[in-house]
């Protein structure tokens, strides 16, 4: 056997598989059902988080050029402005400021179809496009004004431009790679990742690839065109930062824990993914499988069952699969157990690149040999073609792929758990595994694949039985819709702290100006200052209380909200106890954060044994207390 009939182009690729009809209508389908469940029950969605707030508000602040104050702390302008442009259109009472991350999180879908068909096949993508669209951690994000998912699919796109340019040693694509770059940045401050990825992809590409066709300067030249480029669109937004990039980065300074909190951070950012488990992953899960079995051409066990007309063995067969499957998902979660299968995978290209490069140490050993022992060629040689063989079986989308899961499984813990943090992560396990399903087909390689795949069964088979005895969750935690999850509830409060602010400003002997009867400040809850903008109320945000002090407290009825952010503050405590004499509390309102709030500070596994009691204040100050 030659080593040419080992290269790459010999190789089934994906660009020489046309696009069948039956294909288009799966992803057509895939994705509408992606939609569907992003969409679904609309009046749950509501802005409740902290950043959803800072990022949904901007329009009410005209005077301040339609930022919120220090919004440039906390993300750059893209997705803020793409809210205000949806609000702009549709109004801010409905999913209008969530509609931006509805449409990426639905655009995601075909794009990580396209992505997965191009690097491993057909049905790789479909594979690819299943899961995620079933995802519920991926469907909760979409229904949130948060800028994650804008972000996977900029992440997504500019890695495989990458891909595109690295494999074609193409510019253009190299310059479409640091467009979209760019807009990652624009999006979020690590929107630069595309450039890490691909530049580790890169290199670990670049050690085992054969010499004849490594071009690494070459193909370095593009990376560094993608990173002229990228720079050069971001920065037009680093120009506008008011006190420079460093403000920023020590803004995020605050939420690294380092090397030390690790291991914390890595079980809570799991434990986090865990707790998005219903059956609407569970029904991904068992319609990626049937699917795979029905028209793999590889498992044909059920279409032979059917083709001989033995349709209730095959009815019975697909009930009982569907059954397992769901009763995996239930006790384990789907996402465990694409964590683990990923993190197998990964071991194993691992092991099999270490192969490689011993081979490699090998044949070059066996040269220096040869020349002085003629006799030791046939040694050489089958050395020589075991390397080729590891050489060819990976490509640089292989190494892209596990740049990304490896890249973010070391730097996501790093971080304060944030579970939004684990989005870009998920996106790029499901791309990984897609590669199960690789349609490159050669029958040594072909050998090589069916051990990998036999291995993973094997080892998945065993994995299962150990975590169905060692759970993360509780069985509850599957029958809980969280990517559905209502957040309306600020909403509501809201509407009573309106009608009570009214009602007490009335009530006092402080008059209204014009039209407005009452001035309101929010303390550090933006998720709620959204909500509370009205007719006949001034609202205002407050990072501190010196609007005690201030002239319009005496011409007007001024109140105060606080709420969970204020309760877990320190210096708000500290400096509320040096002017309680200047407060009067008017009314309390419990507030139930949701889970996809909660999960921001507490572990999963402390959803319901530290599910402290949470409340909104309103209070008035009173301007002779406040003369004092």
């Amino acid at each position: 056997m030659k080593f040419q009939d080992l290269a790459p182009d010999r190789l089934l690729n994906s660009d020489s598989v046309p696009i069948s009809r039956a294909e288009l209508w799966v992803i057509v389908i895939v994705t509408l059902l992606a939609g569907t469940l992003r969409f679904a029950f609309p009046s749950g969605m509501a802005i409740e988080h902290f950043d959803e707030g800072v990022y949904a508000s901007n329009l009410l602040f005209p005077d301040a050029g339609f930022q919120y104050p220090d919004r440039h702390l906390y993300a750059p302008s893209l997705v803020p402005a793409l809210i205000e442009w949806s609000i702009i259109a549709f109004g801010d009472k409905g999913i209008a400021p969530m509609l931006p991350s509805l449409l990426f999180g639905t655009l995601t879908i075909p794009l990580i179809w396209w992505v997965g068909r191009q690097w491993f096949g057909p049905f790789a993508g479909i594979a690819a496009a299943t899961l995620l669209s079933f995802s519920d951690f991926h469907i909760a994000f979409s229904r949130s004004a948060l800028t994650d998912v804008p972000l996977c699919f900029w992440l997504l796109l500019a890695v495989y431009l990458f891909e595109r340019a690295f494999r074609d040693l193409s510019r253009p694509a190299a310059i479409a790679a640091g467009v979209i770059t760019g807009l990652a940045w624009w999006t979020k401050y690590n929107g630069w990742l595309p450039l890490a990825i691909s530049l580790s992809g890169l290199m670990a590409w670049s050690l085992f690839a054969r010499r004849d066709e490594r071009q690494f300067l070459r193909r370095l030249s593009l990376w560094a065109i993608s990173a002229a480029t990228a720079i050069a669109i971001w920065s037009p937004y680093l120009l506008t930062l008011p006190h420079g990039y460093a403000e920023v980065a020590r803004n995020h300074s605050q939420y690294l824990v380092g090397f030390s909190g690790w291991t914390t951070g890595l079980n809570r950012q799991l434990k986090a993914m865990m707790s998005f488990n219903s059956p609407v992953s569970w029904c991904g899960l068992a319609v990626l499988v049937v699917g795979w079995q029905l028209f793999d051409r590889e498992s044909t066990m059920l279409r032979r069952l059917i083709a001989n007309k033995v349709r209730s063995i095959a009815v019975s067969v697909v009930a009982l699969a569907l059954s397992a499957i769901a009763l995996v998902g239930m006790l384990i979660t789907t996402n465990q157990l694409l964590w683990v299968t990923a993190s197998y995978d990964l071991l194993v290209m691992l092991v099999i690149a270490a192969s490689s490069l011993s081979l490699t140490a090998v044949d070059a050993v066996g040269r220096w040999i040869q020349r002085r022992r003629p006799q030791a060629s046939d040694v050489i040689s089958n050395a020589d073609l075991c390397s080729q063989l590891l050489h060819s079986y990976f490509r640089q989308s292989d190494w892209l792929a596990a740049a990304w899961i490896a890249g973010l499984t070391l730097s996501v813990p790093l971080y304060r758990s944030y579970p939004r943090l684990a989005l870009p992560w998920l996106v790029s396990i499901i791309l990984f595994l897609s590669s199960f399903w690789d349609a490159r087909s050669h029958f040594e390689i072909d050998k090589l694949k069916s051990t990998f795949r036999t291995s993973r069964m094997v080892f998945l088979g065993i994995t299962t039985s150990l975590l169905l005895c060692v759970r993360w969750s509780p069985v509850s935690d599957s029958f809980q819709f969280r990517c559905w999850e209502t957040r309306s509830k600020f909403r509501e409060i809201a509407r009573d702290v309106t009608r009570d602010t009214l009602k007490a400003a009335r009530a006092g002997n402080q008059r209204a100006i014009q039209n407005t009867q009452a001035v309101l400040y929010v303390y550090a809850e933006p998720g709620l200052f959204f909500h509370l903008p009205a007719d006949r109320v001034a609202v205002q945000p407050a990072g501190n209380l010196n609007f005690v002090d201030i002239e319009a407290t005496h011409k007007l009825p001024t109140f105060l909200v606080t709420g969970p952010h204020a309760q877990r503050s320190q210096t708000f405590a500290d400096e509320f106890a040096s002017r309680a004499d200047h407060f009067e509390l008017v009314a309390s309102y419990p507030y139930d954060a949701s889970d996809f709030v909660r999960l921001d500070e507490v572990s999963a596994s402390q959803l319901r044994t530290r599910r402290e009691p949470l409340a909104i204040h309103l209070y008035r100050v009173h301007p002779s207390r406040a003369a004092e």
